[in-house]
């Protein structure tokens, strides 16, 4: 989905939610705009979903080359921002190809799962696997940092279970996104952090239970020019607790 048509365009890769749930143009136009609003409102603003159908086998590095062919072919160079799952896909763009990332923004994410999510992916192919769509939802049950968010969001899925086969993906779907992710290369080897070039913006929180400070630090670390910011006591919901604090560091880093 492309939103506004000024100079510099920001495309955005979006996170494991734009493969769990089908795709409708109400959910992609909410999820849009909720992140039009971490960014500078004068940039052209691509936000990228992922294969509604994505072959067996499917990798990070499928993903990769079908976003790098869709830069080159449409949209040239640009600044690349990766949220949560999309941060996977963000880095290793910039890191094979530098040439179409001028800049990199990295939200919510690292190049490798805490232990504590890697655990959480692998319940989560299982509950796929067998289409229990309640139990992969109830991962995500306290991913905010405010308990009475959890508690909606418990809430919203309570009352989502007898229409969850209409609004998820097809288990297999699902399996091959999170499949691309749990493989135990992904991470275990991060020296090729070091080929990036891009200007490189981290931004996640201390209590963020898939991807933790240590993953962050050893991004940033590896990363030659590379600014990390962690928000104190916040989770994966970072971007959309602290919105317009996020806002602030992402502008800064840009202009």
């Amino acid at each position: 989905m492309k939103i506004g048509s000024g100079p510099n365009p920001i495309v955005v890769f979006n996170g494991g939610q734009a493969f769990v749930r089908r795709p409708t143009p109400a959910r992609i136009e909410r999820d849009a705009k909720r992140i039009a609003r971490l960014l500078p409102s004068h940039r052209t603003i691509y936000v990228m979903g992922y294969d509604s159908a994505p072959p067996a086998g499917y990798s990070i590095d499928m993903i990769v080359q079908d976003m790098a062919t869709i830069l080159r072919d449409e949209i040239g160079p640009a600044t690349i921002m990766g949220i949560s799952f999309g941060g996977f896909v963000a880095t290793r763009l910039a890191a094979d190809h530098p040439d179409l990332v001028k800049n990199l923004i990295v939200m919510v994410s690292a190049h490798r799962f805490s232990p504590e999510g890697q655990r959480s992916i692998e319940r989560q192919i299982e509950c796929a696997w067998q289409g229990d769509f309640q139990g992969l939802l109830n991962e995500f049950g306290l991913v905010f940092r405010r308990p009475w968010l959890n508690w909606l969001l418990r809430l919203r899925f309570w009352q989502e279970r007898d229409k969850l086969h209409e609004k998820m993906s097809d288990p297999a779907t699902i399996v091959r996104g999170l499949h691309a992710v749990a493989d135990e290369s992904v991470g275990k080897d991060p020296s090729w952090l070091q080929r990036i070039q891009a200007r490189t913006l981290i931004i996640g929180g201390t209590h963020d239970p898939f991807f933790d400070v240590s993953a962050m630090k050893e991004a940033a670390h590896l990363i030659p020019w590379t600014q990390l910011k962690l928000f104190e006591g916040e989770t994966h919901m970072l971007p959309i607790e602290r919105a317009q604090d996020v806002a602030k560091v992402v502008k800064a880093f840009l202009w």
